[in-house]
């Protein structure tokens, strides 16, 4: 209560101060926003960053988190969000794997390959595309799981199966030829990125900077390039 009154008061100034909590997921984090930190404490060097990456869903409120990036679909949400970017989730498979093993002429044939599973993905086994014939839907049998996105990408890498990864991960690999997109014609979900937080209300002049920051940094995100 200490803090939010603190807060209320010097929201009146335009000056941004003070401890800014940001939660993020793991490999986005890694991969995206390391930059990001270094180039708003420049910025704001009043601002102080309390930084925590995991892949768990927090509750802001409770944990205490001023704001949030959350790589989602925010329909049933109610929290207050802002959107960065969008990324999509790619099929693909490292050269390797592909020469060894049969052809992947359509979704039917995965299910004679082992696939890199992602714990968190809220798809689960079961994978939607949109193809020429519409939606359509295929239950894959995972070789490994692991919770870690990094850890997936890793091993799709060194040629340990078929995996599905968001786009800000991948693209890279796929352009240099580290990673062969596996039927490009079906296209798989694509999840929005947010900037997520509580409430409007008394938006803190730390937090409304930092939104603002990000949406700024991601207007033109390079995995979409």
């Amino acid at each position: 209560m200490m803090e939010e009154a603190e807060e209320s008061v010097s929201s009146v100034a335009p000056e941004a101060n003070g401890v800014l909590r940001v939660n993020a997921p793991v490999s986005f984090g890694i991969l995206h926003l390391g930059p990001v930190w270094v180039d708003f404490m420049r910025a704001y060097p009043k601002v102080e960053l309390d930084i925590s990456l995991n892949d768990r869903l927090v509750d802001l409120v409770e944990e205490g988190f001023d704001v949030a990036v959350r790589i989602t679909r925010m329909e049933n949400s109610s929290l207050v969000g802002r959107r960065l970017a969008s990324t999509r989730m790619c099929l693909c498979a490292s050269p390797s794997y592909l020469a060894s093993h049969a052809p992947i002429r359509t979704l039917a044939d995965l299910t004679e390959h082992g696939v890199v599973a992602y714990t968190h993905f809220s798809g689960g086994s079961d994978w939607i595309f949109e193809g020429p014939n519409g939606r359509e839907s295929v239950r894959t049998r995972s070789v490994i799981r692991c919770n870690n996105g990094d850890t997936c990408r890793s091993i799709t890498l060194a040629g340990g199966g078929v995996s599905l990864q968001p786009s800000f991960m991948v693209a890279e690999d796929i352009r240099n030829g580290e990673l062969v997109e596996v039927l490009p014609e079906y296209k798989s979900v694509e999840l929005g990125i947010y900037a997520v937080y509580p409430s409007r209300k008394h938006l803190a002049p730390k937090v409304r900077v930092f939104i603002n920051f990000l949406v700024e940094r991601f207007a033109y995100p390079r995995w979409g390039q």
